[in-house]
């Protein structure tokens, strides 16, 4: 219900803000000159936006970039430590091999003279 009231309101004020136009050519002006500086505003903020967006887009970049190096890092890490834990299982079984071998000979005691 408000809405329905204060929506004729607003538009007689739009209306009546339109209606006045500047007496003068200096008033033409000074309204043309608040115009160009807000649209050369808005230009500056967007182009430091601009600005702002791009470096942000550079240390995406970077990061991404980092990441994949980290992981290929972590892969070969992993593949090393995968090598290293083969090897040691086989030197283990080669090591129990031995003892076992060893067992089978006995060494024999030195007689007294």
């Amino acid at each position: 219900m408000k809405t329905f009231i204060l929506a004729p309101v607003f538009a007689a004020l739009l209306f009546a803000g339109c209606a006045s136009q500047p007496t003068s050519f200096g008033d033409q002006l000074s309204n043309r000159g608040d115009q160009a500086n807000a649209i050369g505003k808005q230009w500056n903020n967007s182009n430091d936006g601009i600005a702002k967006g791009e470096k942000m887009i550079l240390k995406g970049q970077n990061l991404i970039d980092n990441g994949k190096n980290d992981q290929l890092k972590g892969e070969q890490m992993m593949e090393e430590g995968r090598r290293q834990v083969e090897n040691s299982k086989q030197q283990m079984l080669n090591s129990e091999a031995d003892y076992q071998k060893m067992r089978q000979a006995p060494i024999t005691a030195p007689v007294g003279k």
